[in-house]
């Protein structure tokens, strides 16, 4: 319920952006990867590869300072690497989000500055067991994921940039009591391009 009604407002804002005076809102379009870890499964590195494809509405306050609002999906978790402890039990975590980014953004030269909070919405998950059996039905994890992330935007022309960012989820991503403290940490390498 809570990520349709952000869905909307996204479009909605999107929407606007193209009816505004342009010096007021930016959209623009995000396509990338993530590479991410989890902190409390034993498998260490960010050896898990996964989509970061979605949109952004920024809001433009003045000549340095912009206020945005994301919808992306993406795709985070863990991966089993050669040299991890062979006590995790995971080769293999991959989990699907809905995620929000709420970011404020510095803007000096070329450069962009951002930090701020994210919400992320779990729409599925698949868990990969050390002997390759699929236990996705055995684990839990939690739906709602709050996280900080900061980053930073190079454009080489206007509208085009290279952007690099890095999220540590603030919440515990396992969904139930007891079952140990799962904390997500990716890092993301995106392409912008604004209209």
């Amino acid at each position: 319920m809570i990520t349709t009604r952000i869905f909307w407002l996204f479009c909605f804002c999107m929407c606007l952006s193209q009816w505004l005076p342009a010096q007021r809102f930016q959209a623009g379009a995000l396509v990338g990867l993530n590479l991410s870890q989890i902190d409390g499964d034993r498998l260490l590195g960010y050896n898990q590869v996964g989509l970061n494809v979605g949109g952004r509405v920024n809001a433009v306050l003045n000549d340095r300072w912009q206020l945005g609002l994301e919808m992306a999906y993406t795709q985070q978790g863990a991966r089993r690497a050669k040299n991890d402890d062979p006590a995790s039990i995971y080769d293999n975590i991959r989990l699907n989000f809905v995620e929000t980014p709420v970011m404020l953004h510095f803007k000096e030269w070329k450069f962009h500055l951002s930090g701020g909070v994210s919400y992320a919405r779990l729409i599925n998950y698949k868990v990969i067991d050390v002997f390759g059996v699929n236990i996705s039905d055995q684990q839990t994890y939690n739906p709602d994921i709050f996280s900080a992330v900061v980053g930073l935007v190079y454009y080489f022309q206007d509208n085009m940039g290279v952007e690099g960012r890095w999220f540590r989820s603030l919440n515990n991503m396992q969904g139930r009591a007891g079952a140990g403290q799962f904390i997500g940490r990716s890092i993301s390498i995106r392409y912008v391009y604004l209209f």
